[in-house]
């Protein structure tokens, strides 16, 4: 079963090995308003604190720093501890 797999995929000629390298496509593509990813400073100023870039945005950065950090000094004083006994 293996030994077939391979044999047809090492006899298949490699994808575009008949292409004319000169020929052009002609295909159109107009990006538009139709970005996956939008270009730098074309979106909006946030109307809602739910918007990208608004409050509740930056409360959650917010708490999770707070929270990372009581982690961290959580374990610096644990370790402080440990260490002095």
């Amino acid at each position: 079963m293996i030994v077939l797999a391979l044999t047809a995929g090492a006899s298949s000629a490699p994808a575009g090995a008949g292409d004319d390298p000169s020929a052009t496509s002609t295909t159109a593509f107009d990006d538009g308003d139709q970005r996956i990813i939008p270009r730098p400073n074309s979106g909006h100023e946030p109307e809602e604190a739910g918007d990208r870039g608004g409050a509740l945005q930056l409360a959650v950065l917010a708490l999770i720093v707070v929270g990372v950090g009581f982690v961290g000094v959580k374990v610096f004083r644990q370790t402080q501890q440990v260490s002095r006994r």
